[in-house]
């Protein structure tokens, strides 16, 4: 087959188009074929670096998460203020991932209707981790009589499918009517909102 040579397509090139067709396709409707051909290259090279199409799934996820674990925790090490500061740079900056790499929530969304291996990777390997740090900082803010009690599962939902679902469903979001800026605007203002919910005022 013509094209570039293998050795030309790097790692991060082929993982970040794998996870953007495993988010328009999910796993079952995603053709290794068609991706190697939209790279140029041998429909082999998946399968000399990766060895499966299920492999390759797990470590498109893990790069694209991996960046996103990364990008999280330098927000909140940035931060110059107290907790809540910290959980809002956290959250925002979740949310703007999300709108820069909508195929990470999009493929969460593919997974989560039903129970299975990929799944619980994501939930373990992922989402359990960063909910745990959330939590933590909550506990805080609650200790100190600055939050109310929240569960991980209503943080996450909350923000990943309600906030981030401003930035990963653009097709949507257009629809509703004026001038709300930029999608990156209005996840930050969804986040706002949320934490207004959360936060009470200090005793």
């Amino acid at each position: 087959m013509r094209g570039v040579a293998t050795t030309v397509v790097s790692d991060g090139t082929l993982l970040d188009l794998a996870l953007d067709a495993f988010a328009d396709g999910g796993y079952d409707g995603t053709s290794v074929r068609e991706l190697c051909r939209r790279l140029g290259v041998s429909h082999n090279l998946v399968h000399e670096r990766y060895g499966s199409k299920d492999k390759l799934w797990y470590a498109a996820i893990d790069h694209g998460f991996r960046r996103l674990a990364a990008d999280l925790a330098t927000a909140a090490i940035a931060i110059e203020g107290d907790e809540l500061d910290r959980l809002r740079a956290i959250l925002v900056r979740y949310v703007e991932v999300t709108a820069e790499r909508p195929a990470l929530i999009r493929i969460v969304n593919q997974e989560a209707a039903r129970p299975g291996g990929r799944l619980d990777h994501v939930y373990e390997q992922y989402i359990r981790p960063a909910h745990e740090v959330a939590d933590a900082v909550l506990r805080d803010l609650e200790r100190s009589g600055r939050a109310r009690r929240l569960s991980p599962a209503a943080l996450h939902f909350l923000v990943g499918h309600g906030a981030g679902g401003i930035v990963s469903l653009p097709a949507l979001a257009s629809h509703f009517p004026g001038d709300h800026g930029s999608l990156t605007a209005q996840a930050r203002e969804a986040v706002e909102i949320v934490l207004r919910g959360i936060v009470t005022d200090p005793p």
